[in-house]
């Protein structure tokens, strides 16, 4: 099925950002729907400081469909051709945005963030 709530943890309030052990900021989802979902936030880690900003958006809006087109937003570029697929518990998006495809699945009441610029990222309650 592909609706995001069952991708996504605890998606209301204040959210903490976490890159391995380190709790490295904090953000809140804009937007949350069954097809689309908005998190915006900042960080610091290992001396970068910056924003952290992520947009999924099923374009399809098919909750039966295990594969569709999608639009990714990470921070400032936009992938309009972005494709999504079901795989087991995540919902994996491919897009020219990342070398790799990126993993989205619930995680310890927060959200799991695979592969996203070389970095796991999860987001959760603060």
């Amino acid at each position: 099925m592909a609706s995001l709530g069952s991708y996504f943890g605890n998606h209301a309030g204040d959210m903490a950002i976490w890159v391995a052990p380190f709790r490295v900021g904090k953000g809140r989802f804009q937007t949350f729907t069954d097809f689309q979902a908005a998190f915006t936030g900042s960080y610091a880690f290992l001396g970068q400081h910056g924003t952290l900003a992520i947009t999924v958006k099923l374009t399809d809006e098919k909750p039966e469909q295990s594969t569709g087109p999608c639009q990714l937003t990470l921070n400032d570029k936009t992938d309009d051709a972005a494709k999504y697929s079901i795989v087991g518990q995540k919902i994996v998006l491919t897009t020219k945005l990342n070398a790799t495809p990126v993993d989205i699945y619930k995680n310890q009441g927060g959200t799991q963030i695979d592969n996203i610029s070389n970095h796991n990222v999860w987001i959760g309650p603060a």
